[in-house]
């Protein structure tokens, strides 16, 4: 149950999670209750999965935020714009949800897995609605599966690797991403018996509206929980690093070292060690096109 908000009780304060960001406040899991603090400051960005400290300040009617404990990591997209957008914080784990309907953009899932590489987090592929069949996916699949990328193939509705699912999210925090449509708030509600429930109580804010294109953290267990991130049409991880798009695709990456010059683009370059494997079908083609289109990004980008 969300907490009720008492009258100002100054010196009365603690630390919790962030459930979920709606603008000008947060939803706060501390000591077992949720609550609505506000934020005390315009430059304050605090996302799902913070950790963060609240209390009642003198001059408030409510719990406020007061600061930011310091971040393991912050997942975050680049806007219509170029400029980095926060998602989540202090994740573990990112997977990826497709399934037969709607079609999958296996380009969109590409990103999403560079994304987790650059962060340096465990990457997961769940092929939701497997009973609308899987044939069609299988090649994709089997691609993603030679690069070690873990796989399971799902269908919330009648259970089918549901236990399967439940024991790889075991430990840490999963932040769930993919398309709209692809069934991820069917695996959370499937994952989480009461999460249609806390959905309905956790999204609506002080003013009573819903809030549908937000971060919702929900808890597995007393060391595990998932995030599930709004449904998107395209993602495109910032560009911390240098060669970000090579370090995201491991393959790429692996094979970089073989090529004839050290700042080899693996675009048009001679004596591409990368190019020679996609001709040799030791790169998927359809990979390096990826590659090759999330490149293209970083440098418009960086014009």
């Amino acid at each position: 149950m969300v907490a009720e908000q008492r009258d100002t009780q100054s010196g009365i304060g603690g630390t919790g999670t962030v459930l979920a960001s709606y603008g000008r406040g947060v939803l706060v899991q501390a000591n077992g209750a949720t609550l609505r603090c506000a934020l005390t400051g315009r430059k304050q960005r605090i996302v799902c999965g913070d950790r963060v400290t609240w209390s009642y300040p003198p001059s408030a009617d409510g719990p406020a935020i007061q600061s930011i404990e310091p971040r393991r990591n912050l997942i975050e997209r680049i806007d219509a714009r170029g400029r980095a957008e926060p998602v989540a914080a202090n994740i573990d784990r990112l997977a990826v949800v497709v399934a037969a309907e709607p079609a999958p953009d296996w380009f969109l899932v590409d990103r999403y897995w560079a994304g987790a590489v650059l962060k340096d987090l465990d990457g997961l592929l769940i092929i939701n609605k497997r009973d609308l069949g899987t044939d069609a996916m299988q090649p994709q699949i089997d691609t993603y599966r030679g690069l070690n990328l873990p796989c399971v193939e799902t269908a919330s509705h009648s259970g089918v690797g549901m236990p399967e699912l439940a024991r790889i999210l075991e430990g840490g925090v999963t932040l769930l991403v993919g398309q709209s449509g692809v069934g991820k708030s069917s695996l959370v509600n499937a994952l989480v018996p009461d999460a249609a429930a806390q959905t309905d109580e956790l999204t609506r804010d002080v003013e009573g509206r819903h809030t549908t294109t937000t971060a919702r953290w929900y808890q597995l267990g007393a060391h595990c929980a998932i995030v599930d991130a709004p449904g998107v049409r395209d993602f495109a991880p910032p560009a911390h690093l240098v060669r970000a798009a090579e370090r995201g695709f491991v393959e790429i990456h692996r094979l970089s070292v073989n090529c004839r010059f050290k700042d080899c683009r693996h675009m048009e370059e001679p004596g591409c060690a990368v190019r020679s494997a996609v001709a040799a079908q030791l790169i998927a083609p359809r990979r390096y096109e990826s590659y090759r289109r999330l490149f293209r990004l970083y440098e418009k980008l960086a014009s």
